[in-house]
């Protein structure tokens, strides 16, 4: 993914989809978003442990729940957000876990930002 191509898709659609995998297996797949906080004033939102369709698809809906107004508020148990009758809680991430974690949107935003973790 080329940084071009992460800039166009935060242009046309107000985010970027990230997903990061260990080829070796010896980490958790995760997800995340880039363009949340710029476009939408929400913070970024990372999954742990999802396939990339099945985390794409449900980023995808709450980034659509986001872009009608929805806040996916933290510390709080949350239903309608996946679907079913699951409850998701989303949770800060620790600033210090933002280099390792979200290194590709530490480089984007050269600032301070926002993101979640969902539960």
């Amino acid at each position: 993914m080329s940084k071009e191509e992460m800039q166009g898709n935060i242009k046309k659609y107000g985010w970027h989809f990230l997903f990061v995998f260990d080829p070796n297996g010896e980490h958790q797949d995760f997800s995340y978003t880039i363009g949340l906080e710029e476009s939408f004033g929400h913070p970024e939102i990372i999954i742990f442990g999802l396939k990339k369709d099945s985390a794409h698809a449900i980023i995808a809906d709450i980034v659509e729940d986001i872009k009608s107004g929805v806040t996916m508020e933290p510390n709080k148990k949350l239903g309608n957000v996946i679907g079913g009758d699951f409850e998701v809680m989303f949770k800060p991430i620790i600033p210090n876990a933002y280099k390792e974690y979200l290194g590709t949107a530490v480089n984007y935003y050269c600032k301070p930002f926002r993101a979640l973790v969902m539960f």
